[in-house]
This record gives structure tokens, C-alpha cells and sequence, in this order.
């Protein structure tokens, strides 16, 4: 049995080093809970499965020397907590109407790191570090009245967190990584403007060697409707496109009931 009698110091960018250009799978799933009412419980409203179609690559940076830089396309499903099947319509409430589910089809983000070094250690096979990032800025919906509805509010405040665990070389059983965000509302759940329901998304996430190994929803999906979701580019000049850009996007869409995500082939 190793003891580590030594600190053993890795560098973040290894990662992009050792993977530099290759096509990468990564299956994510959780639940999602909301406090209606800040005078309510925290409730389950939904699961969610998701999927990342990833590259990345290690780039020169004038600044900083070398950064890493990811490609991502991503899928995310909203799901009934209790049956897991996807869900394409929900209810507000029990006297309202259903509204079309706006499912998570981000064709592009993408972005740079640069190099961390993280220390693990004596008699430590790992070390688990939580990188939380604040979200502010103005609600990309606030500014139009058609909008109104779907608008939680002038400023979107949120946290996003990513846990993940880094290891010497060779140690088995690391924790898989995590992703949790706190939110507001979605913007099709059409709960008017200035409601105070807040979301906690909570999902555990691991990388897969095929596409084929993602969850089979997922890959049914990309098969029949999002096959540019498959594969990701080696470089794309798309803008980053988020939840609600997407919504905002489709917005006629989804005023017509259709099923969401829209077919993206190209």
C-alpha cells in the first residue's frame, strides 16, 4: 500500500495536454429542486440527464504563456422526478396551462483557462476542490415587453459550482465531479415577471468512451434531431449560446406548443 510520503504537484493544464484535439463524451445526471415561495419548502420538480460533446486543446497565450481551451456542445433533459421519461409539456400550477418544456441545446460554448497548480498532500491519493463562480448581469429578457412573462426579474443572479477531484497518477476510486447551480426560474416555466421561485440544479458527472455509452434518450435524440450534437468542431466562430438566448431565439417556437429541442442538422 502506497503511503505518499511525498507532496505530489500537478498542473491543471496536464488535462488539455493529454487530450489535446481528441473527441471527448461526458454523461451528467441529477435533480433539480425549487423553492416556490421563499415561505415554501425546497421541493423536487424535476430529474435531468445531459450530455457534453467536447474537445479540447492546449494554446499558446500571449499573456499567460499556455491556456486551456474547451469546445463544448451540450444537451440537457428535463425528466418527470418519479418516472424519469422526458418531459415535453408541464403545468405551473394545477389550474394553469401546460407550457412547452424548452430542453438545454447549447450548440456552442467554448472558453479559455489558464494553468492552475494544485498541491496534493502526504498520505493523499487526491484532493477535491469546489470552483464557484458567480453569475450577474442583466437579464437578457428584462428590456422587452413580449418578454414579460418569462422574466424573472432586471438582473439574473445565480452561482454555478464545479467540483472535481485531482489525483497522482494511478489512484483508483477518485470521487466523480460534480455540477450544481442556484438560480432563478427558467424562462418557459411562464411564471410571470418578477416571481421569486428559485432553482438548485444538483447532477454528478462522468466521462464516457463513446458516444454510444451516453444514456440511450441522448443518443436517440441526437440521432433523429441534433446530429451536429455528436461531434464537436476544432474551432467554431459561433457566439457562446445559453438557456435563455435560446429561448429567446425560439420564442415563436414555443408560442406555437411545438416539442422542443428544434432540430439543428446544420
Amino acid at each position: 500500500m502506497n503511503n505518499y510520503s511525498d507532496e505530489y504537484e500537478l498542473s491543471t493544464l496536464n488535462f488539455y495536454k493529454e487530450n489535446h484535439g481528441k473527441q471527448l463524451y461526458y454523461y451528467w445526471q441529477g435533480e433539480i429542486w425549487w423553492i416556490e415561495q421563499p415561505d415554501k419548502p425546497r421541493e423536487k420538480l424535476f430529474s435531468i440527464i445531459g450530455m457534453n460533446a467536447t474537445k479540447v486543446f492546449l494554446k499558446p497565450d500571449p499573456k499567460y504563456g499556455e491556456v486551456g481551451y474547451r469546445l463544448n456542445r451540450e444537451i440537457g433533459l428535463f425528466c418527470d422526478p418519479v418516472t424519469k421519461e422526458i418531459l415535453h409539456y408541464w403545468k405551473p400550477t394545477k389550474d394553469s396551462k401546460k407550457v412547452p418544456v424548452v430542453h438545454i441545446a447549447n450548440r456552442m460554448v467554448q472558453g479559455a483557462v489558464r494553468e492552475r497548480k494544485i498541491v496534493i498532500p502526504q498520505r493523499t491519493g487526491y484532493v477535491t476542490k469546489v470552483n464557484e463562480i458567480p453569475l450577474e448581469y442583466p437579464h437578457p429578457l428584462a428590456t422587452d415587453s413580449k418578454y414579460q412573462d418569462y422574466c424573472s426579474g432586471k438582473t439574473f443572479k445565480g452561482v454555478e459550482y464545479f467540483t472535481s477531484s485531482f489525483s497522482r497518477p494511478g489512484v483508483k476510486d477518485v470521487p466523480p465531479a460534480l455540477w450544481a447551480r442556484d438560480c432563478p426560474w427558467m424562462p418557459w416555466m411562464k411564471l410571470g415577471y418578477g416571481h421569486p421561485a428559485r432553482l438548485r440544479y444538483e447532477t454528478t458527472i462522468k466521462r464516457v468512451e463513446s458516444f454510444e455509452q451516453l444514456h440511450p434518450n441522448l443518443v436517440k435524440l441526437v440521432r433523429e434531431r441534433l446530429p451536429i450534437y455528436e461531434f464537436t468542431p476544432d474551432e467554431c466562430d459561433e457566439p457562446n449560446m445559453t438557456s435563455i438566448l435560446y429561448f429567446k431565439k425560439h420564442l415563436e417556437f414555443y408560442l406555437r406548443g411545438e416539442t422542443f429541442p428544434v432540430e439543428e442538422t446544420a
